[in-house]
């Protein structure tokens, strides 16, 4: 099974590989362009000629890893309309996504100070101040995005609404969740934080002395705390009695530090209610 290919393309600063970061999944892998400039390209300069062998040499890295299974993101400038064109002959299966932001935003984004450098002259051919960047046509690309004025994760989310990407889920975690504490969170961050898909699938228990967080309270909190983790979903479910591990389906426990398993989340909901008392505050995490 082949993979594709997503483009990032835009003004230096515009937000490219800040995305490109939040769309990796388990079997992706991010081409950046200042990395190839470090490494396989490494002997081109900047004149329009490299820049596009700059992105032939990239799109024919993209292709390859297509061939073998792997999805692909890259985030590269790309201003010319004909080196897109390049690309697009290159690649089998690729989808073009503008990411569109001001100059004005992406000089105030800019912590590497090259736009300035540019403008006193001491980097010649800087896309977006003396060398251009063709606008893309309406029909040349898949999504415009625009970052000026969209949260990255509502970016993220509007990439993978349009391209219509399935979120595949490796592992799924239920439980009351009662409260979410450090022991709960070193086993799901274990997968979370290694690039797999995760879903915290949270018991709608009632209400109680046991349970005094609602489904949705627990969700909230929950989304809060990862609201980096573009890998993580929640999902609400029918409280269950049983949860069964069939055989070799794929089914496993993570294992965790000893200090971590021994944390206990009555003990923990004892603490926060104890604090409630002293403080006059509502139980809320």
């Amino acid at each position: 099974m082949s993979g594709e290919t997503i483009w990032l393309f835009g003004l230096p600063c515009s937000g490219k590989t800040t995305l490109a970061k939040g769309l990796i999944g388990p079997s992706t892998v991010h081409l950046d362009g200042d990395y190839l400039r470090n490494t396989l390209n490494s002997d081109l300069g900047f004149s329009k000629e490299d820049r596009t062998e700059n992105l032939r040499r990239a799109a024919g890295v993209a292709q390859a890893l297509n061939e073998q299974g792997f999805d692909v993101i890259a985030s590269f400038i790309t201003p010319y309309r004909s080196q897109r064109e390049l690309i697009a002959e290159k690649i089998e299966n690729v989808s073009f996504i503008y990411i569109n932001a001001p100059v004005e935003v992406c000089e105030e984004r800019d912590v590497k100070g090259m736009y300035e450098q540019a403008r006193k002259g001491e980097i010649e051919g800087f896309t977006g101040i003396d060398a251009p960047f063709e606008e893309p046509e309406t029909e040349e690309i898949e999504l415009e995005v625009r970052t000026a004025t969209h949260s990255k994760e509502n970016s993220i989310e509007q990439i993978n609404m349009e391209l219509d990407h399935k979120f595949d889920p490796s592992h799924i975690f239920i439980g009351r969740w009662q409260p979410l504490h450090d022991g709960h969170r070193t086993i799901i961050d274990s997968a979370a934080d290694n690039g797999k898909d995760v879903i915290i699938a949270i018991r709608d228990t009632e209400l109680s002395e046991k349970n005094p967080l609602t489904a949705q309270e627990r969700r909230e909190l929950i989304e809060d705390v990862y609201e980096d983790h573009p890998n993580v979903e929640t999902m609400i479910i029918p409280d269950v009695d049983t949860v069964a591990i069939g055989r070799d389906v794929g089914y496993s426990v993570v294992s965790v530090p000893e200090e971590v398993a021994e944390i206990s989340g009555t003990k923990t909901r004892e603490e926060y209610e104890k604090s409630e008392l002293l403080t006059g505050q509502h139980f809320e995490d």
